[in-house]
């Protein structure tokens, strides 16, 4: 469609995928994913033994991902479900879920553009 020149163009669909760019993960070197990826069973063990235990807690999960070498924990979440996400040991990030329902998962890939391993909450 042909706009007058006093309009702006404005795109719907790119303006809000420009929106949601904070989320979007940069890439990692292929050494950080592997020193993160080394440490992925050991934090899934140690989450799914906090969530069976029945005493899941945003401090316990952080507890978790220390014990397993991983810094600068970004744990959300309450007794039913916490959210999470630490630095690996060579970069990258190791994030996931740990939901009494749902079980554990664990994965690894870059910091999310806005910084960090979680997107701001609000998400």
């Amino acid at each position: 469609m042909e706009l007058p020149p006093e309009c702006a163009p404005y795109d719907p669909e790119h303006a809000m995928a420009q929106n949601d760019r904070h989320r979007q993960r940069m890439d990692v070197s292929g050494e950080a994913r592997a020193s993160a990826d080394e440490v992925v069973d050991e934090v899934r063990t140690a989450l799914e033994a906090v969530r069976s235990s029945g005493s899941l807690s945003v401090s316990a999960v952080e507890s978790a991902l220390r014990d397993a070498g991983l810094v600068d924990p970004q744990v959300n979440g309450d007794s039913r479900s916490v959210e999470f996400g630490a630095a690996g040991p060579d970069g990258g990030c190791v994030f996931g879920e740990a939901s009494v329902e749902l079980g554990v998962s664990v994965e690894v890939d870059g910091y999310v553009m806005d910084g960090g391993c979680l997107a701001a909450e609000g998400h």
